[in-house]
């Protein structure tokens, strides 16, 4: 009975993820779907996604020989994943020209299996303190919650009230239940 279990894990797991997200040299992806993406002291280049719309944090890094190390502050993206799916952003060639670009903004570029566009809405993460993006899970979450957004493994949607509507209308009694104690307890707050 084991051994079928594992058989059938091994069989489906390469299905479960159609897509993947490849960052170019320049990029680093930092989070995706509001869960920081760990790897080790060099970035991670290649992340395994779900196809459909990802939110996908990145930030561009390079080191220049005329001026040195140059960063940006974090973006976030809404990507469609298609299978092989590639962020890139402009090509900078010198550390004044990279400056420039981080001063009045970069542009994302996308290339999957099905399209090539630019993001429209590229938002920067604004961080505060001595180290402001060392919590990146709590910007993004931050972030969602300022501009109505949820975010699920396959979606980025705007919460508005007819989807508020229509997930209380699916709820069952107790959840309906509870979601009346918690308002009639924040409205008496």
């Amino acid at each position: 009975m084991k051994f079928t279990g594992l058989f059938l894990t091994l069989a489906i797991s390469p299905f479960a993820f159609s897509g993947e997200i490849v960052a170019s040299k320049d990029i680093q992806v930092l989070a995706l779907n509001g869960a920081k993406v760990s790897g080790s002291f060099l970035s991670v280049k290649n992340i395994k996604a779900e196809d459909g719309n990802q939110q996908v944090v990145v930030k561009y890094s390079t080191n220049f020989r005329d001026g040195g190390l140059l960063e940006s502050r974090p973006y976030i993206l809404t990507v469609d994943v298609q299978g092989k799916t590639e962020i890139t952003t402009n090509k900078l060639y010198s550390y004044a020209q990279a400056s420039q670009k981080l001063r009045t903004g970069l542009e994302w570029f996308v290339e999957n299996e099905k399209e090539q566009y630019q993001v429209k809405t590229a938002e920067q993460l604004k961080g505060d303190g001595f180290i402001p993006y060392s919590d990146i899970e709590g910007l993004v979450s931050t972030y969602n919650n300022d501009n109505d957004l949820e975010v699920t493994s396959n979606s980025v949607k705007k919460i508005t009230t007819n989807s508020l509507i229509q997930q209380y209308k699916a709820a069952d009694i107790e959840q309906k239940k509870q979601f009346k104690m918690w308002l009639i307890n924040s409205e008496t707050k």
